[in-house]
């Protein structure tokens, strides 16, 4: 597999910020890349930030920024965490990358303080170009980046996450679509529609869970 250039891991996310709790004291961010959402949120609420990733350079530069930044797998790396010690788990466009995603969230639990969440945003399938692809191209296209990236190995829409964050052990506390598109070619038409479609408009969903 052709090996992604640096800019796929190192996109700023500051539309993830505001998912964050104010109260959040020691997070850990899983799929970290060079740390740079997990040094926002350290600036910002002054936190003890930690980070898990697989790509070595990647984690060489997180170290420069962060607190703690282990390279390895998500399931490899909990035998190592500290028990009842985070209380912010992050997972930006994560989670679809691993064999089964549920399993991990709820082997996170021991890991984890009362009342912890978990912040993560996950690619909408339903995104109106990859639907319009399959209708109308006839067509499931895998791609070096986006929706249908070669190394996503689950596929998610909003009804689907809130599903699977319920079965995973999680209360969701709040999602949202994020960048949604500008096109014309969905605008109208889901204006037409009265905006039934509506979450074919964004390319991801963000959202806040807690662990129960």
């Amino acid at each position: 597999m052709k090996k992604k250039g640096r800019a796929y891991y190192e996109t700023v996310r500051p539309e993830m910020l505001e998912f964050i709790p104010k109260s959040v004291k020691k997070t850990i961010e899983f799929g970290c890349s060079n740390g740079q959402f997990s040094k926002d949120i350290k600036e910002k609420f002054n936190t003890e930030s930690w980070g898990i990733d697989i790509d070595s350079e990647a984690v060489k530069n997180a170290n420069a920024v962060l607190d703690k930044v282990i390279l390895s797998g998500a399931m490899e790396v909990l035998k190592d965490l500290p028990k009842e010690y985070f209380d912010c788990v992050i997972c930006n466009d994560f989670l679809e990358h691993i064999i089964n995603p549920s399993e991990f969230l709820i082997a996170l639990k021991p890991y984890v303080t009362k009342n912890a969440v978990l912040i993560c945003s996950l690619p909408n399938v339903r995104y109106w170009k990859n639907v319009s692809e399959l209708l109308f191209e006839k067509d499931w296209r895998y791609r070096e980046e986006g929706i249908l990236d070669s190394t996503h190995l689950r596929f998610f829409t909003k009804k689907s996450i809130q599903r699977f964050l319920k079965q995973s052990g999680l209360e969701l506390e709040k999602i949202e679509g994020i960048n949604p598109t500008k096109s014309i070619r969905f605008q109208i038409p889901n204006i037409l529609t009265f905006g039934v479609h509506n979450d074919m408009k964004y390319l991801q969903f963000a959202s806040r869970s807690k662990f129960l």
